[in-house]
């Protein structure tokens, strides 16, 4: 299934439009629902925003990372870091799963610590032989119960889907360090990874591109190529979208006034925060909130 990369999709899901919407995206669907429709095949994309993670139960799998070819026979587990091209053609009825996660529940600038456990499955493509040990049953408990909260209309949804998501990734970490694995990556892996490490910390205060180039000590078209190449878009760009989903998450789930968020991010003029939201996003921050609690 080899690829070229300057005409790979993005998508949020596969083939849909990428996520706006939700600052706190989990998802998570059987390989039939969107692979039966499709031919048991999934064509080469990538995902600016989502993590995901493969799961096949039996059969083959024949899986492209970064343009590298993989044939899978038995149980596994393919994890897929944001950026990452990738495609599937799986065996008729294959049985298994796919969860997709947003990268800002398992990088949010106030859980460091948590980020720094699950560094191996962020940097590069994961391939993890199953085997019918206590750790795998545990990810596969995580797995059905986030199944089961996905289901429910809970008022509390997001935040149990989001801390089932980061047990099961916890766990997923623990299964590379006692399994038959292979890892694929790429020579901007760490450059990206520290650049979001960075972001993390420092976005509220409005770092420019230049300034982010400068702490990683590389030039400011070295990370433009990196972040393109990687994620199919700028550094500006992404910086900007790491400032939209807090001011999105604080939108739905805090009562803080549009003032109040626009200077807890760093917007020194509120003005300036609700032409750089509409800008963004196409509606106005009341707009959005009044949207979302509907």
């Amino acid at each position: 299934m080899p690829t070229n990369t300057a005409v790979v999709p993005v998508y949020g899901l596969y083939g849909e439009a990428l996520i706006n919407s939700d600052p706190g995206f989990v998802h998570i669907e059987d390989i039939a629902t969107r692979s039966s429709e499709l031919g048991w095949r999934i064509k080469p994309h990538r995902h600016s925003r989502l993590l995901q993670v493969l799961c096949i139960f039996d059969g083959q799998l024949e899986v492209e990372l970064n343009r590298e070819p993989h044939i899978l026979n038995g149980s596994w587990l393919v994890t897929i870091p944001v950026g990452i091209v990738h495609g599937f053609r799986f065996q008729p009825n294959s049985r298994g799963f796919v969860l997709s996660i947003a990268a800002n529940i398992l990088g949010r600038d106030s859980d460091q610590e948590y980020s720094r456990y699950t560094e191996p499955l962020d940097l590069a493509p994961q391939l993890i032989e199953l085997n019918d040990d206590v750790p795998l049953q545990q990810f596969l408990h995580y797995i059905k119960l986030i199944q089961q909260e996905f289901t429910q209309l809970n008022p509390d949804r997001e935040q149990a889907l989001v801390f089932l998501s980061r047990l099961a990734m916890l766990n997923l970490n623990r299964q590379l360090r006692n399994s038959n694995l292979h890892t694929s990556d790429n020579k901007d892996s760490l450059l990206l990874r520290r650049f979001r490490a960075l972001l993390e910390q420092h976005y509220r205060q409005h770092w420019s591109v230049t300034h982010y180039a400068e702490a990683l000590h590389v030039s400011s078209s070295t990370l433009g190529r990196a972040c393109h190449e990687r994620f199919n878009e700028s550094p500006k760009a992404i910086i900007q979208q790491r400032l939209l989903s807090e001011a999105k998450r604080r939108l739905v789930y805090t009562r803080q006034s549009n003032e109040e968020i626009a200077y807890t991010l760093g917007f020194k003029d509120h003005a300036y925060f609700a032409r750089f939201f509409k800008n963004l996003e196409g509606i106005t921050a009341g707009m959005y909130r009044k949207t979302a609690g509907d």
